[in-house]
């Protein structure tokens, strides 16, 4: 048995995962990509020699649980956001989205 390489403490409850290997953002090449049920985002980790060396939340302001991270062949990240479950509020409304994330 060996000890995880990355954990999250409290955790996200992961879903959905992939590697950026896209052109759209050429500094997210070799990242990888997690959703985050619980915690509502989606973790972008800079990798270095097999080492998670940073941390980047996305999406914290949607305020909606990810179900699903994707690249597609176009290089844009495409989330899916899962209200299932959830209190809905103003600022968490009850819809859920499929996200197509390309640069500004």
């Amino acid at each position: 048995m060996e000890q995880p390489v990355y954990y999250w403490d409290p955790v996200i409850a992961p879903s959905g995962l992939a590697f950026y290997d896209g052109r759209l953002f050429p500094a997210w090449k070799g990242s990888i990509l997690v959703g985050g049920l619980r915690g509502m985002l989606v973790d972008r980790l800079s990798l270095k020699d097999g080492k998670v060396v940073a941390e980047e939340p996305l999406l914290t302001d949607l305020h909606q649980r990810i179900r699903d991270v994707r690249v597609g062949p176009d290089g844009a990240v495409y989330v899916l956001t899962d209200t299932a479950g959830m209190v809905i509020t103003e600022t968490a409304p009850a819809t859920s989205a499929l996200l197509r994330l390309t640069p500004k």
